[in-house]
């Protein structure tokens, strides 16, 4: 008779850890959930950094069209069309010349391309009553200096739109100003790209000011988005400032969608262990074996750190860095991956009288880039067995990577082929950078190269090669985008010009590099590679 309530204890006892259990899932999957949206959020805000920097190289190149064509200022108009064109992110570019700069064209003289539905038009605003002189992003662009101006979000009854702009003043030699060069970006094309992050249909994306005003959500919550409140404990909330323009995204998940779906997952099982319970130990065994499955997600949660860097390792460890160095030739590379894993390359493979090359950069970052940039690596290897050409390895190597490559993922490379004794250099480009080569007197040029395309795109493409000589105390220097890329912590690009001069005064070109960007955010992957074909190298007969 004693064990004769044993089925409802076991039901009880049932009944409090599945309790337990359920807040234990809960607090983990709200836990796993807030990272997975941080983790959407950075990626969201990394892309739009991405698009809205074109800014800057936009605005620069309308400068030097304006300065070409202001004896023909209706010239002007063409250029911002043919510019706009390149730059689908962009909803309008504009020139605005300062109060009766042309007397002939009126008091104001504005040109202007802007995107309507899928085509572009180009129009010119002038006269007495059209004057923009007063707007926050003129004024902006003329208080800015030479740093430009990101305006805040502002309503356009023009075109009916939320639209921030990016504006820049032009002067001439004389310290005069030219003109103020603008680009407009709608708020809904940055609506448009969070909207790629939602981690779920019930989530919602918003856009605010940074007085709190919303400017825009998606479409299903538009309408009641300003009575929500974010922080009044029923959402799992992400938020990322987007300082440029002065903008604050979020993204929101209801939490009684995580635990009502948690509820109903664990209800159904919990019912069936009621209802059944005939054995008092094989519920214990199950609460045991449900125990012991969140300990191994926890577990699993607290060694990805670890794996990533058992990966860093492995990573490193494909690179070679038996670096060859004598009296002919010196060879050295440098990768500096921007997280734990990424996807630039390097390799090499001195034969005699020959060195063999590799430069690269995958697509993407995160162990995908990484796993392409090993087999990127491994072909190279296996076509050095029994190709002879830098165009033919390059080809078999594009010809695997596009087989089967449903993400699309790319590789920009370089590959060559250098005949120590005659300096003769070989090479074929896919996309990557160009050859910049530092003489023996420490002048620095680049040498301009046909681009080809990346490898992983086309199988059947075929490359052209080229070749040019390296003299004696003559230094190749190859490279990833992420050194002309870099930036510092005041966001500026780093460019080729100041690459060049680093190239040609700084003897450790990755200090020099770290140096410039400093405690700035790396925003890609940094490598490094310098040939250099020393003097002492003998002389050739025979080619």
């Amino acid at each position: 008779m004693k064990y004769r309530h044993i089925h409802i204890l076991a039901a009880l006892f049932l009944i409090v850890g599945m309790a337990m259990q359920f807040v234990m899932a809960y607090r983990q999957v709200m836990r796993h959930q807030q990272e997975n949206m941080d983790l959407k959020m950075q990626i969201a805000h990394e892309k739009m950094l991405f698009e809205l920097y074109d800014a800057y190289e936009v605005v620069d190149q309308m400068e030097d069209y304006v300065l070409e064509n202001l004896a023909q200022p209706d010239e002007i108009l063409k250029c911002t069309s043919n510019v706009q064109e390149h730059y689908p992110s962009c909803f309008c570019l504009h020139v605005d010349f300062p109060e009766n700069y042309f007397p002939t064209k009126g008091r104001w003289y504005s040109l202007f391309s802007y995107r309507q539905n899928d085509s572009l038009r180009s129009e010119v605003k002038s006269g007495d009553a059209f004057d923009y002189s007063q707007r926050e992003w003129y004024q902006g662009a003329l208080k800015s200096g030479s740093k430009g101006y990101w305006g805040k979000p502002y309503w356009s009854d023009i075109v009916e739109k939320m639209l921030f702009t990016y504006s820049d003043n032009l002067v001439d030699k004389d310290g005069q100003l030219v003109c103020v060069v603008g680009m407009d970006f709608s708020v809904a094309w940055l609506q448009q790209l969070l909207e790629q992050f939602r981690p779920m249909e019930e989530a919602i994306c918003v856009i605010y000011s940074s007085d709190g005003t919303v400017l825009t959500a998606n479409h299903d919550v538009a309408e009641r988005v300003e009575a929500l409140n974010l922080d009044d404990g029923h959402w799992i909330v992400s938020r990322q400032k987007l300082n440029t323009i002065d903008i604050e995204m979020a993204i929101a998940v209801p939490k009684s969608y995580i635990w009502q779906g948690l509820l109903w997952r664990m209800s159904v099982p919990f019912v069936i262990f009621v209802l059944g319970i005939l054995v008092v130990g094989a519920l214990i065994r199950r609460m045991m074996r449900d125990q012991q499955e969140n300990a191994r997600l926890e577990s699993d949660r607290k060694v990805m750190s670890h794996e990533l860097q058992i990966a860093n390792g492995i990573q490193m460890g494909i690179l070679r860095h038996d670096f060859p160095q004598d009296e002919t030739i010196a060879v050295h590379a440098d990768l500096l991956p921007m997280r734990e894993v990424g996807g630039d390359l390097y390799d090499f493979s001195r034969q005699g009288d020959t060195l063999w090359f590799i430069i690269g950069d995958v697509s993407g970052k995160g162990i995908p880039a990484a796993i392409f940039m090993s087999a990127t690596v491994n072909l190279f290897r296996s076509a050095l067995g029994h190709q002879t050409s830098p165009k033919a390895i390059m080809e078999e190597v594009n010809a695997v990577l596009s087989d089967h490559n449903p993400s699309v993922t790319f590789v920009t490379a370089f590959i060559g082929h250098l005949h120590i004794p005659s300096g003769r250099l070989l090479f074929c480009n896919a996309a990557h950078m160009p050859l910049v080569v530092q003489g023996a007197d420490g002048s620095v040029r680049s040498i301009t190269i046909k681009p080809n395309i990346p490898l992983g795109f086309n199988g059947t493409y075929q490359f052209e090669e080229e070749s040019c000589l390296l003299g004696p105390d003559e230094t190749l220097v190859l490279y990833t985008d992420g050194v002309t890329e870099a930036r510092d912590r005041t966001q500026q690009m780093m460019g080729m010009e100041r690459w060049m001069d680093m190239v040609a005064h700084d003897a450790d070109l990755l200090e020099a590099v770290k140096r410039y960007i400093g405690t700035a955010e790396p925003t890609d992957d940094i490598t490094l590679m310098t040939i250099s074909r020393k003097s002492g190298v003998r002389a050739q007969t025979n080619d």
